[in-house]
């Protein structure tokens, strides 16, 4: 099984786990802050992926460090996936997780894309009018690119509505480098 079919069961089976649970957003945020942890933290990463220290060692460092403060359905699967040698697909985990949980919930993820952060007033506003506008819940993604210049970009199940300055100004200059020159006959 190659590592992206290992990783897509994994997430799949800690989703049906956590849901069982109940505890589907609660896993969510359990693999965030583990993704984070281990990223964040050289010498833990550096232990994880160390192929020659031993399963038995690394499961109770996570132990330590994550037995209560997660599920153990989290637990779980992240110690096998160390175990596996699996520790740099962690965040892949995460992201696969938080696709099942948001398909299976129904909920839609919309990618916003703007010059600048977006401020509570708005992010509040834009969520209600595309929500209203998909009949459905959303999960808004926000990224910054400060390469649109201004306006926004909104990505929609494949589907992106583009309306930011940098769009507008190479739309111009191409249909002003394409226009037919005029002049006086």
């Amino acid at each position: 099984m190659r590592t992206s079919e290992t990783v897509e069961t994994l997430a799949r089976v800690l989703f049906d786990l956590a849901s069982l649970a109940g505890a589907v957003e609660a896993v969510d945020e359990d693999l965030t802050s583990v993704v984070k942890a281990v990223r964040g933290h050289m010498d833990l990463r550096h232990t994880l992926t160390d192929t020659g220290i031993p399963a038995e060692k690394k499961r109770d460092i996570l132990r330590d460090i994550f037995g209560g403060t997660v599920s153990p359905e989290t637990l779980s699967i992240v110690t096998l996936m160390v175990e596996r040698g699996m520790t740099d697909e962690l965040g892949e985990l995460k992201r696969v997780f938080a696709g099942i949980a948001e398909r299976e919930s129904g909920v839609v993820v919309v990618e916003v894309t703007t010059a600048i952060p977006l401020d509570d007033a708005l992010r509040t506003k834009l969520v209600e009018k595309i929500t209203a506008s998909l009949g459905r819940p959303i999960s808004l993604r926000e990224r910054v690119d400060e390469s649109i210049i201004g306006g926004i970009r909104i990505n929609v199940a494949g589907k992106v509505l583009d309306g930011s300055v940098s769009t507008q100004l190479r739309s111009i200059r191409t249909a002003l480098t394409t226009a037919r020159q005029g002049g006086e006959a």
